[in-house]
Formats: C-alpha cells, sequence, structure tokens
C-alpha cells in the first residue's frame, strides 16, 4: 500500500531569499523505514513537516509540487485525519505546551476524549517501558535536552499513529538512550511507517530499508543501501601533541549544586583547565552537565568557587565575564537578536567560514536547524574568548559541517583558546578531545578518549 507519494515538492517560507525546490518523485509503502538525508539547509525537515500536513495549515508560505496521503492531498485534510502521523521535531523545546510531565503525556489523550483512569494507565505503562517513570512528577522546565525529547516521542506514541516522522531523535540522547529509543523504534517497525533525518547513522544501520537522498541541486533520489557509510568516522586532530605552558586559565574547586534541598545534582566537583585544553564532559541526560557549563558561565548565579584567570567568577562585572568566555546554549535560537543573520555576524569571511553565505539577509529564525547551530556558534566564536563552553555543538550537523567544526576547534586551541565541550557525539569527542570526563551521580571522573 502506497502511503505517502511526493512530486516536486517546493516551498519558500516568509522572508527567506532562498526556496527549496526538490525535483523527481518518490513513494513511501506501507512499513517502510526510510532515512532521509541531504545537506543542512537541503529541506528534510521542511519535508517532514509537509508530510506531517504543518504545511500549508500551521507554517506558512509559498507552496508548488504535490504530496498525497492515501491517494488524498494532504492540504486538503482536516486535524482528525493527520493525527494518524506522529511527528517529533529536532528542537525539543518547540514541541512542549504543558509545564509538568504527566500533563505534557495526557495532553493528546485527553484530546481524544479517553477516560482519566485509561489515560493513567497508558502513561504509566509507557514510562515504565522507557524506564522514565522517575519523571512523571517533574515540571518540564527542570528537564535536560534530552529527557525532553524523550517526553516529545512517548507523547507521539501514545497516540498510537500508523506515520512516525523523526527529525534527529537522538541528537540531545545519551548513547544508552539512543540505542533505548532505537529499541524501542524496533518494535514499532513492524506495523508504523517510519521516516526519520539523523546524522548518527550507526544507529539505523539495521533497521532502514530504504534511503532518500536530497542532492545538492534539489534532485531527489534513491540510494543503494550497500552503499552508506554507516560508521564514518571524523579524523583525530593533533590535539594531544598541542603543549603549552601550564598556564590554568580556569578551576573548580568543591562545587556542590542542587535545584531542590531533596537531591544534590553536583557534589564537591574538582577539575582545572590550561591554555589551549579541549575537555569534553559525557553523561547521561539529566546528569547536569548544561547546568555545569551555566554555572561557569554565571549564567545561574552561585558563590562557589570558580576562577578564570585566577579570578572568582562571581567577582566579575558582567562585561569583564564575557570579554574572557563565551557560552554556546544547547538551544540555538537563544542567540539571536537581530532581524537578518548579517546583523548577527557583521564579518562576512565569518559568514562565508560557517556557510551561510547564501542565507546573509535570511532571519535567523527561518534558517535550517542545522543553520541555526551553525550561526549559535559564530556569534560564539566572533567576541574571540579565551574559554569557549560548547553545550552540544554538533547537534543538526552533518558529516562535512562536523569536520569543519573539527578543525577549527583545532586551530584555536592550538591559538591557546580552551574549550569545554558537553557532547553525546562520541565520534566528534575523539576527533578533537585532549582530556575527557564523565559526569555521574553528581561526580565528575576523568575516562579514556
Amino acid at each position: 500500500m502506497i502511503v505517502y507519494k511526493i512530486s516536486d515538492f517546493g516551498f519558500s517560507y516568509p522572508f527567506a531569499n532562498q526556496k527549496i525546490q526538490l525535483t523527481g518523485e518518490f513513494v513511501i509503502h506501507q512499513g517502510d523505514f526510510i532515512l532521509l538525508q541531504g545537506a543542512s539547509g537541503s529541506g528534510k525537515s521542511t519535508i517532514l513537516a509537509a508530510l506531517k500536513g504543518l504545511i500549508p495549515h500551521l507554517i506558512s508560505g509559498t507552496l508548488s509540487g504535490k504530496i498525497l496521503y492515501k491517494d488524498q492531498d494532504i492540504s486538503h485534510l482536516n486535524e482528525r485525519d493527520l493525527l494518524t502521523i506522529g511527528y517529533l521535531q529536532q528542537n525539543p523545546d518547540s514541541q512542549i505546551v504543558c509545564p509538568n510531565v504527566f500533563d505534557e503525556l495526557a495532553f493528546g489523550l485527553e484530546n481524544q476524549g479517553l477516560p482519566r483512569e485509561v489515560i493513567e494507565q497508558q502513561i504509566v505503562q509507557i514510562m515504565d517501558k522507557f524506564n522514565l517513570a522517575h519523571l512523571l512528577n517533574r515540571e518540564v522546565k527542570t528537564l535536560s535536552g534530552g529527557e525532553k525529547q524523550k517526553i516529545n516521542l512517548i507523547a507521539i506514541l501514545l497516540l498510537k499513529p500508523e506515520v512516525l516522522l523523526l527529525d534527529e531523535p537522538t541528537a540531545f540522547l545519551d548513547p544508552v538512550s539512543a540505542h533505548e529509543i532505537m529499541n524501542i523504534l524496533t518494535q514499532y517497525a513492524t506495523t508504523t511507517t517510519i521516516v526519520i533525518v539523523e546524522h548518527n547513522l550507526h544507529f539505523l544501520q539495521n533497521l532502514v530499508n530504504r534511503v532518500i537522498q536530497i542532492n545538492e541541486n534539489g534532485a531527489i533520489l534513491e540510494a543503494d543501501l550497500r552503499n552508506i557509510e554507516w560508521n564514518e568516522q571524523l579524523p583525530k586532530q593533533n590535539c594531544k601533541s598541542i603543549n603549552h605552558d601550564p598556564d590554568q586559565i580556569l578551576s573548580c574547586k568543591n562545587l556542590s549544586y542542587s535545584y531542590s534541598i531533596k537531591q544534590t545534582l553536583l557534589d564537591n566537583i574538582n577539575f582545572e583547565m590550561n591554555r589551549g585544553d579541549v575537555i569534553a564532559i559525557k553523561g547521561k541526560n539529566g546528569a547536569g552537565k548544561s547546568t555545569l557549563l551555566k554555572l561557569i558561565a554565571g549564567i545561574i548565579p552561585s558563590k562557589q568557587k570558580f576562577y578564570l584567570d585566577n579570578v572568582a567568577v562571581h567577582k566579575l562585572a558582567t562585561n569583564q565575564r564575557w570579554q574572557k568566555l563565551s557560552l554556546l546554549w544547547q538551544n540555538p535560537e537563544a542567540h539571536f537578536l537581530f532581524n537578518y543573520v548579517e546583523q548577527e555576524i557583521n564579518d562576512i569571511q565569518i559568514i562565508a567560514d560557517f556557510r551561510l553565505t547564501d542565507q546573509a539577509k535570511q532571519s535567523p529564525f527561518t534558517l535550517s536547524e542545522g543553520q541555526k547551530r551553525r550561526l549559535s556558534l559564530a556569534i560564539v566564536l566572533q567576541n574571540k574568548p579565551f574559554l569557549i563552553l560548547l553545550d552540544e555543538p554538533t547537534f543538526g550537523q552533518d558529516y562535512e559541517n562536523k569536520l569543519s567544526l573539527v578543525k577549527l576547534i583545532n586551530q584555536l586551541s592550538a591559538d591557546g583558546v580552551s574549550f569545554l565541550i558537553v557532547s553525546h557525539d562520541n565520534n566528534f569527542i575523539q576527533a578533537v578531545a585532549n582530556k575527557v570526563f564523565t559526569l555521574e551521580q553528581g561526580q565528575l571522573h576523568q575516562c579514556e578518549i
């Protein structure tokens, strides 16, 4: 049975100076597990939004071509028809509507008119299945990005969709959680049609039965599974060989922190960074990695013992602190202040280096998620601080953009710039880091690269 038929799809967003124009036709059959590939900005996320029916119902713009869902033009279907299609967006914060986890999971079921006791039973069952029952009473704002993404996926699965559209589902997940998600998807793959955009291909090798690629000219092509590089590795840079004088630029002494009196998140952490260090921190979702970066940057007010160039961070004026360090937020949009990309970065060479020349006169909010991440990185780097804190810098990036980032970090590190990187991307960590730590149960432990 043909579920989707896509023909010569084209779309341009308001205030965007580029149009996504895909030439060709492809069909999606019931039970397909399709990997959708293409360079950042090629239109992958836009296609998923169109397959969900958000274009043109909720996302305005100029549409051309045709998408048929079960032999009907998807633009003519009503909301009830579209409930059979589940859509996980790339940015975890863009899909959450309720203040606490239970209400977020119950929201869709309540709209279907199910009795309260049935809703509670289904939520408890699926949260136990995901080993996430401990999150049920949490406020959403206290969750990590990875935990939010899990809740978004569970909320979709509770509605028992016939189609799953997944946009970078593992981008914010630690490796264990990513494997758990893929195991769950394996169970649904036998009865559900799945289309996924994903850069961590090693999770998908045994699941995907088709690969659809968008080339640089916008043509839609079907790839041979045998030609896909499922475990493409970034080359290891020579970070270990960089020898600087032991010039300490950051130290953390006896750090403990908690958001509530019931649980200590960070417990007596001590570490130091020297000039030119590239240090990576790994850990499970919710371990406190992003919190640690915010504490160092002074985003979370604290009297804790952080010393930046031998000066206590909390004693630095805000402008002094931001001259010395920059923080890359997990959500790229948190960096944007202006109407156009060229206003965010007033250096045409930096815009070119981050492959955003064609988007210079475009609103930052109309970029693809991968382009947004590149722009946020450029914003962080343009002030040339000597300490840069990066929270999931490879989110939404394909291999070429990751490779460019690896080379950039290596170059800046050689010039004495230090990086503290939070990431679940082990391939990226192995390529850039000269030290790796794991944050687990409030403790920071150095581990093998």
